[in-house]
């Protein structure tokens, strides 16, 4: 396997974990919101709720980005 073959290898191994990190915190956000709206006394806190959505824009604007310089090459 030469070099330019692993880094495509590594590159989609890097993709495929920053959307899926994505995809778990819009999970863990929508339970959230589920479990408020069962249960009278859970309230989630907007820090975290913030810290999450910050977090998933870093991870999928990563993507967008490494996405771009590769349309570019």
């Amino acid at each position: 396997m030469g070099d330019t073959e692993e880094q495509q290898r590594r590159d989609g191994d890097y993709r495929s974990a920053r959307i899926g990190a994505a995809t778990a915190l819009v999970a863990a956000i929508v339970f959230m919101f589920v479990v408020d709206t069962l249960d009278r006394e859970y309230h989630p806190d907007p820090i975290i709720i913030t810290t999450l959505l910050g977090t998933i824009l870093t991870l999928l604007g990563i993507e967008i980005g490494s996405a771009l310089i590769r349309k570019r090459d």
